[in-house]
């Protein structure tokens, strides 16, 4: 398709993509040490729990996270990896859609993947009713994963200057804010591991929430340290307004960031993840070629419920 022959291209621009090879999937990192997780109240929420999405049963979400991890997908050989934030609103994790689909096809070309799963929902003594605050959980867990992967890329083979984060709606409001807050530190330090940067190489973002509740008013300061990116949206989206990515792509050429790539399709709605038609060719993936397509590429009925408000 060719949105996927795009990042794909991009990907091979920031990365040394290894041949494909067979995949190691491991035990997830916990993401701090046990009984350290910055901001925690044990016994706050409920138990984590694996379930149908609320949106659409064909999809998995995870649901009250109190203990934070990185899920590993090696490739061997892979001297490059991308750390993936499923969107979720912040409230849950739309895990299959946007986490496990990601990290496969991330692998099937070459490239090591981490599916991040941050806490939710919000802790609301941590991020004062602003959703993804800079004090809040998710960017605590976003900073010390991008750490974390740094402090142990030798080890893996990786370049420590190739590792990229990925982030999905809520996930693309996470990347936006590590990617320009990368500076500030989100919580006292820990370990070694806190002596790495938490600034991604580059970032992907799909159909990111980045604007004021107005959809013209920038959420962040778009700093020049801001990695290359490469941004996808639908026009249509209903639950994150198309302005999102167009005004974000704006900031990035003002602010003097490295070229970058932005890609609006008419078609596709929220949360389509990988974009897998049903009648099409199954090499068909990432964000779809929506052109031509009397179908909508996943559209699910009862809309993805991902929106921030």
């Amino acid at each position: 398709a060719e949105s996927q022959m795009q990042v794909q291209s991009m990907l091979h621009v920031f990365l040394v993509v290894a041949p494909i090879v067979a995949t190691r999937a491991v035990q997830p990192w916990a993401l701090f040490p046990e009984g350290e997780v910055p901001g925690e109240r044990p016994g706050s929420f409920g138990p984590e729990g694996t379930t149908a999405c609320s949106w659409t049963t064909s999809e998995l979400c995870i649901e009250n996270v109190t203990k934070p991890t990185l899920t590993p997908y090696l490739v061997k050989g892979s001297s490059a990896a991308v750390i993936v934030a499923p969107g979720g609103g912040y409230a849950t994790l739309s895990w299959s859609n946007e986490g496990t689909d990601v990290a496969e096809w991330l692998t099937s070309i070459g490239v090591s993947a981490f599916i991040l799963k941050y806490r939710v929902p919000e802790r609301p003594w941590l991020n004062k009713g602003q959703p993804g605050a800079r004090g809040g959980a998710p960017f605590m867990d976003a900073q010390r994963a991008m750490k974390l992967v740094h402090s142990r890329a030798a080890a893996l083979g990786l370049n420590i200057s190739r590792i990229g984060l990925m982030g999905f709606s809520a996930g693309g409001h996470l990347t936006a804010h590590i990617a320009n807050d990368f500076a500030i530190e989100a919580y006292s330090r820990i370990d070694s591991v806190d002596d790495f940067s938490s600034r991604p190489d580059f970032a992907l973002f799909g159909y990111p929430w980045v604007l004021e509740d107005d959809n013209r008013t920038l959420q962040f300061q778009v700093r020049k340290s801001h990695p290359p990116s490469f941004i996808v949206q639908a026009e249509d989206d209903s639950i994150s307004d198309a302005a999102n990515s167009l005004l974000y792509y704006l900031a990035l050429k003002t602010a003097g960031a490295p070229p970058s790539e932005l890609h609006e399709y008419p078609r596709g709605d929220h949360g389509f993840g990988m974009c897998r038609y049903k009648k099409a060719d199954p090499k068909t993936t990432s964000w779809g070629n929506f052109r031509g397509s009397s179908e909508v590429p996943g559209e699910r009925p009862g809309g993805p419920g991902d929106k921030i408000k």
